[in-house]
Order: C-alpha cells, then sequence, then structure tokens
C-alpha cells in the first residue's frame, strides 16, 4: 500500500527566494525508499496562519495521510 506525504518546509527566507531549501528534496529523495508518494511539496513562511492553512490543505485539498515539516525557527520566539 502506498501512502500519499505532503513536504512542508517552514522558513522566511526560503518563501522568498533568499535561501535554498534543502531538507525539503532531501525529504523527497528519502520518501523514494519509502512505499510513500509525494503528492504535495511547499515552502511557506514562518507565519502561524499561513502554517495553519497549510496543513489544511495538505489534509483537506491534497488527501496526504502523512504531512512533514521541516524548518522554522524551532520553538523558540522569533528575534
Amino acid at each position: 500500500m502506498t501512502f500519499k506525504v505532503a513536504i512542508l518546509t517552514i522558513s522566511d527566507r526560503g518563501s522568498q527566494g533568499e535561501r535554498e531549501d534543502s531538507s525539503g528534496p532531501l525529504i523527497k529523495e528519502m520518501m523514494k525508499n519509502l512505499p510513500g508518494e509525494v503528492i504535495h511539496y511547499e515552502i511557506i513562511p514562518d507565519e502561524k496562519e499561513m502554517i495553519a492553512e497549510a496543513l489544511k490543505k495538505s489534509a483537506d485539498k491534497f488527501k496526504a495521510d502523512l504531512i512533514l515539516t521541516t524548518g522554522g525557527t524551532g520553538v523558540s520566539p522569533e528575534t
């Protein structure tokens, strides 16, 4: 059975084209070794509302079985 995967890279600079995303493509490559198909990949800013919307879209519109997130500032306030 193949499962559908969405990958969201959360990065202000990446979403503005100021930084190349290396983790999203690496995750895509790693999925080739699993019974998963990447159905959606997106780079979004590190903004709470946009993250929530991207997660909802991945689940509701794209019907992802698994949503993987990468990037962002981690669990800390932005400076």
